[in-house]
Parts: C-alpha cells; structure tokens; sequence
C-alpha cells in the first residue's frame, strides 16, 4: 500500500471512530485521545492530518454532504439525463446516507456549538453557502426547463429546501417517528414540481 493509499485509510478511520463518538456523546464531551483512541492510532496521526478538533468536525460535514452535490452536479452536466429523476433519486440518498453516515446529526452538533467555534461558525457559514449557491443554479436551471412551477426565486426555494431539510433532521433526531422521507413531498410541493 503506498504512502496515499495509506495517509487516505487513516484519515477514513479517523472519521468513523469521529462520527461514532461524535454521535454518541456529543462533539464537546468527546476529546482527540478519544477519537485517536477508539481509531487505533496515536495523536500524531490526528495531527498530520487535521489541525484541530474544530477542522476535523468540518471535514466530516463537508464530506458527509458533498457527495450529494457532487452528484447532483454531474448529473446536471449531462443533458441527455432526466433531471428531476436524478434530483429525486440523489435527494432520496442525501436524506437516508446523511443520517446513516452521522453527517447530518454532526451538523446538527456543529450548528449548536458553533457560537463557542469561531472556525465553525466562520466554515459553516461558507459551506452553507456554497450549498445554497449550488441549489440556486440548480433550481433556476430546472425552472428555465418548466420543472418548477414555483414563482419564488431560485435562491430563496434553495435556503427554504436547505432550512427543511435541516428542520426535519432535527426532528427526526428528536423523535424517530417524525420520517426524514416526509421531507421530499414537501420540497417538492414548495418548488411545484411539475412531471414531465
């Protein structure tokens, strides 16, 4: 195994063991020698890759989030795909992989710490943002193509979609019978999803 394939390993482990503890007590009771700890590596290997408790928490909300966009902007890319299919079908996958992975309750953590985080807040701030801006374009494209109905601006349908989807990850944190799917149908209701 090479030098990357290596350094790539231990920065994966560093995450789950992160996500797994982070979770479970919280980003504030949960320590680096605990994180290093239940990864099976020492504080250096922490440190080679992140510069702080703050950075790595980032890194995993980012990377637990981005693979949605990722998608959402290849599929965007290829004109020949069906783009409401594709925003259906990646939505779903963000929602259901989001929460199994730890993400959304991670950023569910980072937001409710992130007055005591500057670096947080400042990083959160800016990844919401590139977020928005995302969904912005990608919305106002679906609306230049008659999917969306909606006569709200594109900008304001992407923070609305970004403040359910969060809203809903709260609730179903708090009580499981609230169905993170349940979101989708009210996304779409406040774009006017319109079928093709």
């Amino acid at each position: 195994m090479g030098n990357q394939e290596q350094s790539q390993k231990t920065i994966d482990r560093l995450i789950k063991s992160g996500v797994e503890l982070f979770s479970r007590q919280g980003y504030s009771n949960t320590s680096i020698e605990q994180i290093v700890k239940h990864a099976g590596y020492s504080k250096g290997g922490f440190y080679a890759h992140f510069t702080s408790k703050e950075e790595f928490l980032l890194t995993i909300i980012k990377e637990g989030i981005d693979f949605y966009f990722d998608e959402l902007k290849a599929a965007l890319a290829r004109k020949d795909q069906n783009m409401l299919s594709n925003f259906k079908e990646f939505s779903l996958r963000l929602i259901r992989e989001s929460y199994e992975q730890g993400s959304s309750l991670l950023l569910i953590h980072g937001c409710m710490n992130s007055n005591e985080l500057p670096l947080v807040k400042e990083r959160l701030i800016e990844q919401m943002e590139e977020w928005r801006q995302f969904l912005t374009h990608f919305f106002q494209v679906m609306k230049d193509e008659g999917l969306i109905g909606s006569p709200l601006d594109a900008r304001i349908l992407a923070t609305a979609s970004m403040a359910l989807f969060n809203g809903i990850n709260l609730q179903h944190f708090v009580d499981e019978k609230i169905k993170l799917e349940e979101m989708l149908h009210v996304i779409f209701e406040l774009l006017q999803i319109r079928e093709q």
